[in-house]
């Protein structure tokens, strides 16, 4: 061993011991699965059958260079390991929120200059023809069932631009709870463009008709597909929102219920959310921005063909961040997607680090961070693994949060304030909880218009 290897070795050990001075020495309280010791010597006792299938995150500690003193927590299912103390990598620096692609608006999008060319880029003109003619099936249909059919005349591509037009303005004018008769009043409180762009009547009847696919062959497609009615305008509609912009270094994966109380196969129901009938979405969206660069629509079991698929939340997110893969980015999600195989198997086949919260069922916990009843208020704990970090930290009494990070080396915390939170809290919370508070802010303000 060369004499810089030397000195590297003596400075690693020197802190361990500072580190293990400032420790508490009073253990009377430990959990019993709290288990001090020294790792490298508790592998060599090991049996062989637990050596071979032991596949805790501190196998490449096992060398001459860890403390001999080191402790960790043993989790539940008495094989993972996380140890107290963050323990230095002797290789080289891993490759990780170095992004690898150019953030924001891309090349097919920036000759946009106008509020009419931003709105094709997502709904060109092929996609409204379409939409047309597949509107003028379902008018034909409906004509036979009138005594005068010149009542429902076919529609053409200026007028559905209209309906989308007005579909989108009432949106913005945030109307989507105003009975639709008020939209076409004309006492002054509302504005002009409804009643002057078409009937109330029309408006009516062009909703009604509205199609997006042809119901001729709709009845087959669904023999392999629950979205089909929708499927091609949605899948373009997604293709072209990753085409047009580039989500920046920090991602936010969360699930999104469009109101919807029609008939359908897959409407979900979250009495948690504000809105508690509608379509589930899972999103990919820009933590920064709000862009929306990726999605998919929750349909339960599809039949077996071609879209068939794992709803596994590991499979999802997986599917989700496919466009941003090895790019270095770092991406935020809750609990019912965080797990600790997704965590690692990420950062490993997909260069992407995580930051969640994490359900207190998982194996890989270890009991003594779930026991809150002997634990101050603000009080963090924190158990480190091979390029991760695990943390339970107490907001209040008898109640803890846990957290794991991939993207955090160290648990640093936050001593300015009272609430002593870690930095991988504040970091949640800046990616993750600032977009569902905007996103709760505009469903409560939709209720109350």
């Amino acid at each position: 061993m060369s004499r810089k290897s030397d000195h590297k070795v003596c400075a690693w050990l020197d802190e361990f011991e500072e580190d293990l001075e400032l420790e508490d020495s009073d253990d009377s309280d430990a959990d019993p699965n709290f288990v001090p010791g020294n790792a490298f010597d508790l592998r060599n006792n090991n049996s062989e059958n637990e050596s071979e299938n032991d596949d805790d995150f501190g196998d490449t500690y096992n060398n001459t260079s860890f403390s001999s003193e080191n402790e960790f927590y043993l989790s539940k299912d008495e094989k993972t390991k996380w140890y107290k103390n963050s323990i230095p990598n002797k290789t080289k620096q891993r490759a990780h929120n170095i992004i690898t692609q150019r953030p924001g608006v891309n090349a097919v999008a920036k000759n946009a200059t106008t509020i009419l060319d931003c709105w094709k880029l997502f709904f060109p003109d092929p996609v409204v023809i379409e939409m047309v003619i597949c509107t003028n099936k379902y008018l034909l249909k409906l004509r036979a069932k009138y005594q005068r059919p010149t009542i429902i005349p076919d529609t053409d591509k200026e007028e559905i631009d209209a309906l989308l037009g007005l579909l989108y303005l009432a949106g913005y004018l945030r109307s989507s709870h105003v009975n639709l008769k008020d939209l076409w009043c004309d006492e002054g409180f509302r504005p002009e463009y409804f009643r002057s762009t078409m009937s109330e009547q029309r408006f009516y009847i062009l909703l009604r008709a509205l199609r997006f696919d042809d119901i001729e062959t709709r009845n087959y497609r669904r023999t392999t597909d629950k979205l089909a009615p929708i499927r091609t305008v949605f899948d373009g509609f997604v293709k072209r929102c990753l085409e047009c912009y580039t989500v920046g270094e920090n991602c936010t994966i969360d699930e999104m219920l469009e109101g919807f109380r029609g008939r359908c196969s897959f409407r979900q129901y979250i009495p948690s959310k504000p809105i508690k009938y509608g379509i589930k979405i899972q999103a990919l969206v820009d933590s920064k921005t709000y862009y929306t660069s990726n999605m998919e629509v929750y349909v339960g079991t599809q039949p077996d063909g071609p879209f068939k698929c794992d709803n596994s939340p590991s499979s999802i997110v997986k599917r989700l961040i496919f466009p941003i893969s090895k790019t270095g980015r770092n991406i935020t999600m809750d609990n019912w997607y965080t797990s600790i195989p997704l965590a690692l198997d990420l950062l490993e086949n997909h260069k992407l680090t995580i930051v969640g919260t994490i359900r207190k069922n998982k194996r890989e916990i270890p009991k003594y961070f779930l026991d809150t009843k002997k634990r101050e208020v603000n009080s963090t704990i924190f158990g480190y693994g091979k390029n991760i970090i695990l943390l339970s930290y107490v907001p209040r009494k008898n109640k803890n949060v846990m957290l794991i990070s991939t993207m955090h080396k160290t648990g640093l915390i936050d001593d300015s304030s009272d609430a002593k939170k870690p930095e991988v809290i504040l970091y949640y919370n800046s990616t993750k909880q600032v977009l569902m508070l905007w996103m709760k802010k505009k469903k409560s303000t939709l209720s109350q218009e």
